[in-house]
C-alpha cells in the first residue's frame, strides 16, 4: 500500500511538475500568497500598545500556467481563513517601535482537471511567526519597518497525491516596507525574500521567493471610506534543488506572477474592513489565480 501511495503522489506531482509545472515543491502552497499584505500601510506600527486580530478570508480561482505563460491545467480552487494576532508592547528598539506577530490559516483545497477531480483538502496553514518588526517614522506621515518571520512546518504534507495545506519544510524570510501617509493617502511598498530549506521526507528544497505587495488607496473625504488599486509581483529567484527520488529526481522551473486590482477599506471606531479582487495578468510556471479577499482587523484589548 505505502508504494501504491508513493506511486499516486510521483504521478500527480509529475503532472504538476512537467508540462504545467509548478515551480517550488510540487503540490506545496507559497510561504506566503501574493497580495496578502495588499492594503495594509505596512510601515507604521499600530498606534495604541495592546494585541489586534485581523481575520483574513480569500477565494481563489485559478489554473496552472506552463514556463510559456500559457494556461494548461489543472484547476486549483482555493478558500481559506488565516487569522494573525498581533502584539505591540509599546517599546523601542532600535530607535523604532516593535510588534511581533502569528500567523495560522484554515484552508480548503479543491484540485482537478478538466472537470475530473484529483483530490481535495481542507487543512490547518503552516505556522508562520515573526518575532521581530520594527516600524520607523522617518517624517510625519512617512513610515518604514523591517522584519523577520520563521514559516514552521506544522501544516499538512502528504506524499499520496493529496493537496498540501503545508510545506514540509522550515522557511525564514525578511521583509521591509514603505508607507506614505499624508493627506488621506495610503501609498505602500512591502518586500518579502523567502529562503526555504529542505523537505527532509522528499529531500527536495524550493528555490527563493521575492514577493513584492503594492497599495495606493486615497480617503474619501471624512467618511471612513478608502478606495484606489493594488497589486503584487512575485518572482522566484533561485532554482529548486531535489537530492531525493520523488518526483523522479525532477525539478520545476522557476516561477513568476504578476495581479492587479481594486480596493476598498472603511474604518468603523477602531475597526478596519478591506475588500479586494485582484486578478492574474501573468503567470509562468505556478498557478495564474483571481482572488477575492475580505479583511478585519481590530483590536482585542487596550494598552498593555
Amino acid at each position: 500500500m505505502k508504494q501504491i501511495l508513493r506511486l499516486t503522489a510521483c504521478l500527480l506531482s509529475g503532472l504538476l511538475a512537467t508540462a504545467p509545472a509548478i515551480a517550488r515543491e510540487p503540490g506545496t502552497p507559497p510561504d506566503m500568497p501574493p497580495g496578502a499584505t495588499m492594503g495594509v500601510p505596512v510601515g507604521v506600527n499600530f498606534p495604541v500598545p495592546g494585541f489586534y486580530l485581523s481575520s483574513r478570508t480569500a477565494a481563489v480561482r485559478g489554473t496552472v500556467h506552463d514556463a510559456n505563460g500559457n494556461a494548461t491545467g489543472p484547476d486549483l480552487n482555493v478558500n481559506a481563513t488565516a487569522l494573525q494576532l498581533h502584539w505591540t508592547p509599546g517599546i523601542e528598539l532600535l530607535g523604532g517601535t516593535y510588534r511581533a506577530m502569528g500567523i495560522v490559516a484554515l484552508q480548503n483545497l479543491d484540485l482537478s482537471l478538466n472537470g475530473i477531480g484529483l483530490g481535495a483538502n481542507t487543512s490547518i496553514s503552516d505556522l508562520s511567526i515573526s518575532p521581530l518588526n520594527i516600524h520607523w517614522m522617518v517624517e510625519p506621515g512617512i513610515f518604514t519597518s523591517a522584519g523577520l518571520s520563521f514559516g514552521l512546518p506544522t501544516g499538512e504534507f502528504h506524499t499520496n497525491g493529496t493537496p498540501n495545506g503545508g510545506d514540509g519544510a522550515a522557511s525564514i524570510a525578511l521583509d521591509a516596507g514603505f508607507s506614505y501617509l499624508r493627506d488621506g493617502w495610503n501609498l505602500s511598498l512591502h518586500g518579502n525574500y523567502f529562503i526555504n530549506a529542505e523537505n527532509s521526507t522528499t529531500k527536495y528544497r524550493s528555490g527563493d521567493e521575492l514577493l513584492l505587495n503594492w497599495t495606493g488607496m486615497k480617503a474619501v473625504g471624512a467618511s471612513g471610506w478608502s478606495l484606489g488599486t493594488v497589486g503584487y509581483w512575485r518572482k522566484q529567484v533561485t532554482d529548486d534543488r531535489n537530492k531525493g527520488a520523488f518526483y523522479g529526481g525532477t525539478t520545476a522551473g522557476r516561477a513568476q506572477e504578476t495581479g492587479i486590482g481594486l480596493a476598498v477599506a472603511k474604518r468603523v471606531g477602531g475597526t478596519e474592513i478591506y475588500v479586494d479582487y485582484t486578478w492574474n495578468t501573468s503567470a509562468k510556471n505556478i498557478v495564474g489565480a483571481d482572488m477575492l479577499r475580505f479583511n478585519v482587523t481590530f483590536p482585542l484589548g487596550g494598552k498593555k
